[in-house]
């Protein structure tokens, strides 16, 4: 892969089914569909465009409800880092950072891109409806940068330092938070419950020695346990009670996030490292790093 410089700009399309399938738009043979510098700008538009060493063009598909230039991202020179807008009239976006939930984006409004990779959500009409539904299907740009963000006058760090989790906790992370680690991310993840943890190992033969039951439950004490992850950082929160559950323990998992412990390139390597790839779907062109 070409080697990036550290304000450069990738960008991808991909369409979103009811489902939550993602498919790239097109085939690019694992590039990315454009590349800008910084101080250029990105028209994500229907009508398309020449592209020119400041202007790039990724041109998509018309759609019901869409508009026609839905997206724009440009480089903001004084701040330093790339801004994303909602160029439509309309719609609201969502623009989701890499393991965080999605925040919307009303139209004619911008924000800063400030994680190394981030998807905005474009919502159009499906294609086809289910009976008695309404539902809603999707556009996808995905978005990387190698350093998305050069801020002066930030705060301090609430907390240090960053944590170094061990192959158990990595593989656990993978297991049980595979959905929210999935990039493209899905429309609705969630946490998963032992029992669809036990499931997956099952059909793609990942337990080890122990008795299934045992090989998920030991996961799950090593985020959870008496001496878990989410337990021995006086940080996180405690919600729940004593009969609380991993998903109780959501807002601890996007810390991590927000930490900067978990990376999709980590994860990537953790879910090939540890032989759990089937808890966690990633395009592999969107999680290489040069």
């Amino acid at each position: 892969m070409t080697p990036t410089t550290p304000a450069e700009l990738r960008a991808w399309l991909y369409d979103v089914d009811q489902d939550g399938t993602s498919r790239a738009l097109w085939k690019t043979g694992g590039l990315p569909m454009k590349t800008l510098s910084a101080g250029g700008t990105l028209h994500v538009s229907v009508e398309g465009g020449q592209d020119t060493p400041t202007d790039k063009y990724l041109k998509l598909p018309p759609a019901v409800g869409m508009a026609s230039e839905p997206v724009t991202v440009s480089w903001d020179r004084g701040a330093r880092f790339w801004m994303t807008r909602n160029s439509g009239r309309t719609n609201t976006l969502r623009v989701q950072q890499y393991g965080l939930s999605a925040v919307p984006l009303p139209p004619q409004s911008e924000m800063p891109m400030c994680a190394e990779d981030v998807a905005v959500w474009i919502p159009v009409k499906p294609r086809v409806l289910r009976r008695n539904e309404n539902g809603e299907a999707f556009r996808l740009l995905i978005l990387a940068t190698k350093e998305p963000a050069s801020l002066s006058g930030q705060t301090h760090r609430l907390t240090y330092p960053r944590i170094n989790p061990t192959p158990a906790t990595q593989e656990a992370l993978i297991a049980y938070f595979g959905s929210h680690l999935s990039w493209p991310p899905l429309p609705a993840p969630y946490v998963r419950q032992q029992s669809e943890v036990e499931e997956i190992a099952k059909r793609y033969g990942l337990h080890r020695d122990q008795s299934l039951e045992n090989w998920a439950r030991n996961r799950h004490d090593v985020l959870a346990g008496p001496d878990g992850l989410f337990k021995t950082a006086d940080w996180y929160p405690s919600l729940g009670g004593k009969g609380r559950t991993l998903a109780n323990h959501l807002a601890a998992f996007h810390r991590l996030v927000e930490l900067g412990t978990i990376r999709l390139y980590r994860v990537q390597r953790w879910a090939r490292e540890h032989d759990v790839k089937p808890y966690v779907i990633i395009d592999e062109q969107l999680g290489q790093r040069a």
